[in-house]
Order: C-alpha cells, then sequence, then structure tokens
C-alpha cells in the first residue's frame, strides 16, 4: 500500500517536472520540414534545465524501480 501511493507521488511529480522543461520540439520541425535550423548545434544544458532533466532523470528511475518491486510484491 505504501509503494503504492509512493508510485502515484512519484508520477505526479514527473509530470510536473516534465512540463516544467522547456520545449525541445522545434528542432524536430525544422528537420522534417527542411528549414535551416541549429538542430546539430551541441549546447550543454545550463542552470535551471539542467537541474530539471537531472530530476526528470531520477524520477523516472524511481518511478520504474517502484512499478517493478510492485509487480513482484
Amino acid at each position: 500500500m505504501v509503494l503504492n501511493i509512493l508510485l502515484v507521488l512519484v508520477s505526479v511529480a514527473l509530470i510536473v517536472v516534465c512540463l516544467l522543461q522547456s520545449g525541445k520540439s522545434d528542432g524536430v520541425v525544422n528537420a522534417l520540414t527542411g528549414q535551416s535550423s541549429n538542430l546539430f548545434a551541441h549546447q550543454k544544458e545550463r542552470g535551471a534545465d539542467l537541474v530539471l532533466t537531472r530530476i526528470t532523470i531520477g524520477l523516472a528511475i524511481a518511478f520504474f524501480v517502484l512499478a517493478i518491486l510492485i509487480r513482484m510484491g
């Protein structure tokens, strides 16, 4: 029961953090339409984007681990 509640909290947190991230779909649209873009310019994430990315990775790992634990138990 505790794992189920924890999974719901992690799921909601993961959704919120994903929605807070800046959109990166502009490069995909430009690549598909052939418009000039800086799609291949390798820009490093800095500041809030880097923190949100790391939080997203951590929450995603926690989500999968909890889901597996709930399924096994």
